[in-house]
């Protein structure tokens, strides 16, 4: 009889891609994104929205099966990432106000589970390719 091999491995690469791709695009989205936050505008909002999305997708595409948990890991971690970069970015403005400070982060918490959620909703829909 013939073995089958283990799946943990596909299930590692696949959240280890979505994650290597995730962690990329938040970097180069904070590197480019303006400080505060009157500065934003729509395009710096569609990037936030797609690269959660994009990340999910893939992630869904390598791995079907567990589809959804593996886009909510990966969403948390590229989350936690993009909010790391973003207060490493904030620390080094020149001047902000208190309120700005606390808008920044109820915006980096929120934004952690947006991305889960995000990311676990392009994973799923990623795996309805297969069916």
């Amino acid at each position: 009889m013939a073995k089958t091999p283990p799946v943990a491995p596909i299930r590692a690469v696949s959240i280890l891609v979505g994650v290597i791709i995730g962690c990329i695009l938040a970097y180069a989205y904070q590197v480019n994104l303006p400080t505060l936050f009157f500065e934003m505008n729509v395009s710096s909002l569609v990037v936030f929205v797609a690269i959660p999305m994009l990340a999910g997708f893939v992630v869904g595409l390598l791995y079907p099966v567990m589809a959804v948990r593996n886009g909510l890991y990966v969403g948390l971690i590229i989350g936690l990432f993009n909010s790391i970069v973003a207060t490493i970015k904030l620390i080094y403005a020149p001047t902000l106000a208190l309120a700005e400070v606390y808008a920044f982060s109820l915006f980096a918490i929120v934004s952690v589970f947006v991305w889960m959620i995000l990311a676990a909703v392009a994973a799923e829909l990623a795996s309805r390719f297969y069916e």
